[in-house]
């Protein structure tokens, strides 16, 4: 049986659609890896479209909430990870790749004005349907500062009971360039 995993946040520019490709291009290393880009901007699309054949998974597109409501029944997949859109006006979508989820990765920055969209798509979209899930902390600068920052939003979403990933994902310059020269 596969799993189901969305990539979800109500807020833009949190880097849904990166870790949704990071995450997929390792797990093709270990399995069957289908990534399902159901956001409306469509950057994971271009994304696959600059790579080409050199993608380790396999992609497809899909804003239809009929198509992907039957996303599970896809047996060819180990693992189907969906890059969700970036609001929650989107609701169609969202009720669709959540009423099969397995688990959901929420990712924020970590900043105030990141973390509470992340609550309102925790206590208004997942946490109603019982979906596990963990929050990733994305975007973390090389600074002492930007570091501050972290562990002050990791302490924040503890506090208000929120399961974090172990790890937080640095900002580096190949996450912003990669989807232009389509590495994975």
């Amino acid at each position: 049986m596969n799993r189901l995993v969305p990539i979800c946040s109500q807020k833009g520019g949190v880097g849904k659609t990166t870790i949704t490709m990071a995450l997929a291009a390792i797990a093709a290393q270990d399995c069957k890896v289908l990534v399902v880009d159901a956001d409306p901007q469509q950057s994971a699309t271009w994304w696959a479209e600059r790579a080409g054949e050199r993608l380790p998974f396999d992609f497809a597109a899909s804003t239809d909430p009929a198509e992907l409501a039957g996303l599970r029944n896809n047996a060819s997949f180990d693992l189907i990870l969906v890059d969700t859109p970036g609001s929650l006006d989107n609701g169609p979508v969202f009720d669709a790749v959540l009423s099969q989820a397995d688990f959901v990765v929420l990712p924020t920055e970590p900043a105030a004005l990141a973390v509470q969209p992340l609550l309102t798509s925790i206590n208004h979209v997942v946490a109603p349907r019982q979906i596990p899930f963990k929050v990733l902390i994305n975007g973390v600068g090389n600074t002492p500062a930007d570091k501050l920052d972290a562990e002050e939003a990791e302490a924040m979403l503890r506090e208000a009971g929120i399961p974090l990933f172990r790890t937080t994902i640095r900002r580096w310059r190949k996450h912003k360039t990669a989807p232009l020269a389509g590495d994975v």
